[in-house]
């Protein structure tokens, strides 16, 4: 049985049956008693569904008490497009005050035309017709006639009311009104041949914007006369107006001299110039890429010059060598591809030297680009070299270009597959925590470090005689003890002293039994710091003053600690383009580099990345994987039984795309792998199990009872594979997983119903709408969505 079908590109076209009717007549009955949101997506459907009860449903909800209702509903009535009133669609514009509904009239009567249409359009394109008319906000900070206005220029310019003209170029011409010179020449452009008399005239205007404009509403004028109008703004005097024409003419076809257009004094004007594919000669180019004051347009020429045939090769060796001093970095990288077009030892000398001598990014990853196109020894080792770059931007470009080299055949493509994989297995660079262990170690003297290797007040390594006795270390004398301590009273005295003189005046007589009231009554073992709280009660004000502007001396170790702390918040400082771990950010990016291969150790490569124990490695090797095999690349047994080999995963996203590569396999163990994980607990893993096995034949999957699972993820794929086995058993099964958790669904489950015949659809839509209000919202949404 052949079913018909309507996909998302396509119009929605019905045949009147007695469901269709049926479904129309519960739809006018909720537009005319239904809640404020059935209202609303009833007109939404009604307006798709057209038909003469339709249309007077619609017309006769305009006059709603809800100004949203008024607004969808006349919204439906102009997306119909047939059976518009003129006479409905007046009432409206001049009776409702909403902005939205006044626009989409005037909309409506551009469609619907006539006498009186005119006549109204025109009186609002010139005042506010405040008696007729009723106004929303008036006063307010936004007048919403201005919008009015707007839109009654652009329908009299559709409705090709030439009569009007006077009147537009009236208002736009009025020196208290807004700016509308653009909606009034854009309707003069659509008005046929009176309309281009008056933008013929407007194209001498004083005004140059109103010249531009006008060269900018040429654009869809249909009539031979207006190459000769924009030949004139072609040749105006305001730059603005020029580039317009010249804008204009080329999206229409017409021929610019190009000539004109590179002598031009205007930039954009030499732009336009060099964006016209193939037109320029050899000669034109080389005079802007060397002799332009704009540095964009030099570059922009010699892109082309890189790409088309070189005339002079000497004459432009020449030209380059002089260029060459003093040129900013991206004008020399854009000279290097025109170099290497020119042929001998002269060009590669030039080469060398430039890469001797600019160093800078844009220079290296021009020639790093080169190198992928152009393969050579030299150029492979600088690949080498810059595959480990400290910036991301030039390591990104050296594995392009290996990967450009590994695609071909030969030495150099081999070695280049060579470059991949290593990248790919973290063999370029050490990680960054072996890193950094041996950048400290380079900084460190040893010298510094005191006996054995340690601190000074680190203990000493346990050292062992020739006969295998511990030799314990030596204990410190008593008279270094002695000193110590007689060093620390040293240190109590001299705090203390002058303690007692720092005593606040004025204490009261009555004081308690204990209390302290000078240093004298401080215990032994206390000292009075000058900055504790203890030394606060017990110095004047004017100690505290004196003490707080004393400067702080720091030594030697105070000054090298800083210094250790400033160099660990710089390396911990994010800088852009420069990960924190280059070796594992080179790993990633040759993984997904890798996504495009086609050699076999470029997919080995991968398998191994899935046993590392960094989880990102991981996911990029599983993703490039992914994509290899849905390019219909297939893996080799000996990697299924690598995969099937590895530990249990504990990332969902790794896990997920794991059951996708087994899918693909023909091994009886990679297909009890993936129906076990039909069973898994995470809703990825199980959905993308649930995929692979409706796909593969003589599995018994039922996919309409995972519809009504709570679990969403399964929910959204089980939708998808409906829609392809189009079982017309499965439409209640898809409207109630769509209205589930608040109707998350429902644009999916309106995709999903696009698959199946209209009227199975409409029949069955006609049950949806019997139930409590969050069901008739979710079936006219679903309705809405489904005859998009």
């Amino acid at each position: 049985m052949t079913v018909s079908t309507i996909r998302m590109d396509q119009g929605f076209a019905i045949e009147q049956t007695e469901a269709t009717e049926k479904l129309v007549k519960i739809l006018c009955e909720l537009l005319a008693n239904g809640e404020e949101r059935e209202k609303c997506f009833s007109a939404q459907v009604l307006g798709k569904f057209g038909g003469s009860a339709a249309h007077s449903a619609l017309a006769d909800a305009l006059r709603d008490e809800d100004e949203d209702v008024r607004s969808d509903v006349i919204a439906a009535l102009i997306s119909a497009g047939t059976g518009l009133d003129a006479e409905v669609l007046l009432w409206s514009l001049q009776n409702d005050p909403v902005l939205e509904v006044k626009l989409a009239a005037i909309e409506g009567l551009a469609i619907v035309g006539g006498p009186v249409a005119e006549e109204w359009l025109t009186k609002l394109a010139k005042e506010r017709c405040e008696e007729d008319v009723a106004w929303d906000g008036y006063g307010a900070e936004w007048d919403d006639w201005l919008d009015v206005q707007r839109k009654s220029i652009l329908a009299l310019g559709t409705l090709k009311c030439d009569g009007s003209a006077p009147t537009l170029l009236e208002a736009a011409r009025d020196p208290f009104g807004q700016e509308i010179w653009p909606e009034v020449t854009m309707a003069l452009s659509d008005m046929g041949v009176a309309g281009l008399l008056e933008l013929a005239v407007l194209a001498t205007d004083s005004s140059a914007r109103v010249r531009e404009h006008t060269a900018r509403a040429l654009s869809t004028a249909q009539d031979e006369r207006v190459s000769e109008i924009l030949q004139v703004l072609f040749a105006d005097a305001d730059p603005d107006v020029r580039v317009a024409a010249a804008e204009v003419m080329m999206a229409r076809g017409d021929e610019a001299d190009l000539a004109v257009l590179l002598a031009d004094s205007e930039p954009q004007m030499r732009r336009l110039a060099l964006k016209a594919p193939g037109n320029l000669s050899y000669a034109k180019l080389e005079k802007v890429a060397f002799e332009d004051d704009e540095e964009t347009l030099r570059v922009m020429a010699l892109e082309q010059l890189a790409d088309c045939d070189i005339a002079k090769p000497d004459a432009l060796k020449e030209r380059i060598e002089c260029s060459l001093r003093g040129a900013s970095e991206v004008f020399v990288a854009a000279l290097i591809p025109v170099i290497a077009r020119l042929e001998g030892e002269e060009a590669a000398t030039m080469l060398a030297e430039i890469f001797a001598h600019r160093k800078e990014e844009a220079v290296l990853k021009a020639f790093i680009v080169l190198h992928g196109k152009v393969p050579s020894t030299e150029g492979f080792g600088v690949l080498q070299e810059q595959v480990t770059s400290a910036v991301q931007e030039i390591r990104l470009a050296a594995l392009n270009s290996l990967a450009k080299l590994a695609e071909g055949e030969g030495d150099f493509a081999d070695n280049a597959a060579v470059q991949l994989v290593w990248a790919a297995c973290g063999k370029l660079l050490p990680e960054a925590h072996e890193q950094d262990i041996l950048d400290s170690a380079k900084e460190k003297d040893p010298s510094e470090l005191g006996i054995n290797g340690k601190g000074e007040r680190k203990k000493p390594r346990i050292q062992i005689d020739r006969e295998g006795n511990v030799i314990e270390p030596a204990a410190a004398d008593e008279e270094e003890l002695a000193d110590e301590a007689v060093a620390a009273k040293d240190l109590v005295a001299k705090v203390t002293s002058g303690a007692a003189d720092l005593v606040s005046e004025g204490v009261p007589d009555n004081v308690p039994e204990g209390a302290i009231e000078s240093a004298e009554d401080l215990p032994e073992n206390v000292v009075a710091f000058p900055g504790s709280t203890l030394g606060s009660i017990l110095n004047t004000d004017d100690e505290l003053e004196k003490l707080a502007e004393e400067p702080v001396e720091l030594g030697k170790k105070d000054m090298h600690f800083l210094e250790l702390a400033n160099e660990t918040i710089e390396k911990k400082r994010v800088v852009p383009g420069r990960p924190d771990d280059p070796a594992l950010d080179i790993r990633l990016l040759a993984l997904r580099i890798c996504g495009d291969a086609k050699r076999r150790e470029l997919i080995d490569a991968l398998v191994i990345a899935l046993a590392d124990r960094k989880m990102q490695v991981r996911f990029a090797a599983s993703q490039s994987l992914v994509h290899l095999a849905g390019n219909g690349v297939l893996l080799s047994e000996e990697a299924v039984e690598q995969i099937l080999a590895l530990p249990p995963e504990n990332d969902v996203a790794v896990r997920a795309m794991r059951v996708q590569l087994l899918g693909h396999s023909t091994n009886p163990k990679a297909a009890a792998f993936v129906e076990a994980s039909l069973k898994d607990r995470t809703d990825a893993v199980a959905a993308s199990a649930l995929k692979v096995l409706s796909d593969r034949p003589g599995v018994d999957i039922d996919v309409r009872g995972y519809l009504q699972s709570p679990r969403r993820r399964l929910r959204v794929t089980a939708l998808e594979l409906v829609s392809a086995q189009v079982d017309t058993g499965a439409l209640d099964d898809i409207f109630e997983a769509a209205q589930m958790e608040n109707g998350v669904l429902i644009s999916g489950a309106a995709t999903c119903l696009r698959c199946y015949s209209s009227q199975s659809v409409i029949g069955a839509a006609a049950g949806w709408l019997d139930g409590g209000i969050s069901r008739k919202l979710a079936a006219l949404e679903v309705l809405n969505k489904y005859i998009a």
